[in-house]
């Protein structure tokens, strides 16, 4: 099942520059033998594979086509791209439409990406074919079914990321100071996502560029209690992102204002009263051997337990 929005991960530095053409945002695509895994391109195959087979793999692999690829995740909460890929959470997410991206770029894919632990089982009987028959529709077979999986296949480490991809087979996309940048309208861009530690003083231009674009702004919020990051918006009302898309949140703590995971009022941490504190305090080990002067002498002994 597609999902209806898409998201993707930017570092704040170059705001302005993906909002630098008017009506458009811009996002630089890269060529799958420029991609940050080495083995990104999923092209393993059974060593147990005939020698002149495998050559033959190997020189139809040569003519698989380098697209400009971007890509997207389909999650704006995922914790390690915000670290990697929006700079520990001081960058900003992108919201695209994604029925609206795939209808204005219609014969560029725009496809989800398959996560495995091993090449596919089907790669190996499709190469066989093609390297004994020697007929050019198996090879073309071949080459196709290599083209997708080189473009739409990673391994599991990388599942966490919920990645899809857009890839450039009409040459949409244009050359910027040596880079190819794809041109998205703003009619397709629906919001932004600012992170939790975003700077302070560029936040301003964030919801300006918002404003001039009509997109929906939201800050990252990083709770305390709420398992997964939640959002908010100018006027403070609470987000959470659910069933693939940001949802107000239909619960929250009447203190801290947090999504609240469980039916209650009040969030765990604000439903600490002053009498749990007097409590904790009267009842913490600690603070007993500290006032009979036994603090020091104990944790030194069980600090020798397991040299």
């Amino acid at each position: 099942i597609q999902m209806s929005k898409i998201y993707k991960y930017f570092s704040n530095d170059v705001i302005e520059l993906v909002f630098q053409k008017e009506g458009f945002c811009g996002v630089k695509c890269s060529l799958p033998q420029d991609y940050n895994d080495p083995y990104e391109l999923f092209l393993g195959m059974d060593l147990n594979t005939p020698a002149d087979q495998l050559a033959f793999y190997n020189d139809i692999i040569s003519d698989i086509p380098q697209s400009p690829t971007t890509c997207f995740s389909k999650s704006p909460i995922v914790s390690p791209m915000w670290a990697h890929y929006a700079n520990n959470h001081t960058g900003f997410v992108l919201e695209f439409d994604l029925e609206s991206l795939q209808e204005h770029f219609k014969g560029n894919p725009i496809w989800d990406v398959t996560y495995r632990d091993a090449p596919s089982e089907h790669l190996q009987p499709i190469l066989q074919r093609a390297a004994v028959l020697k007929k050019p529709r198996h090879s073309y077979a071949l080459q196709e079914y290599i083209f997708v999986e080189s473009y739409f296949a990673k391994y599991d480490d990388w599942k966490y990321e919920q990645e899809c991809r857009f890839v450039d087979m009409k040459r949409v996309t244009e050359k910027v100071a040596g880079n190819d940048i794809l041109y998205i309208p703003c009619d397709l861009v629906t919001g932004i996502i600012i992170g939790s530690k975003y700077p302070k003083e560029n936040v301003g231009l964030a919801q300006e560029i918002a404003e001039k674009n009509e997109l929906t702004w939201y800050e990252l919020v990083i709770g305390k209690s709420h398992p997964k990051p939640y959002m908010k918006n100018e006027s403070k009302d609470v987000f959470i992102f659910s069933d693939s898309d940001i949802l107000i949140a239909p619960n929250t703590c009447d203190s801290c204002s947090e999504p609240l995971v469980a039916e209650s009022d009040l969030c765990p941490w604000c439903s600490i009263t002053e009498a749990h504190e007097d409590d904790a305090v009267r009842s913490n080990p600690f603070r007993m051997l500290s006032s009979m002067g036994q603090l020091d002498s104990y944790m030194k002994s069980m600090g020798k337990i397991g040299k």
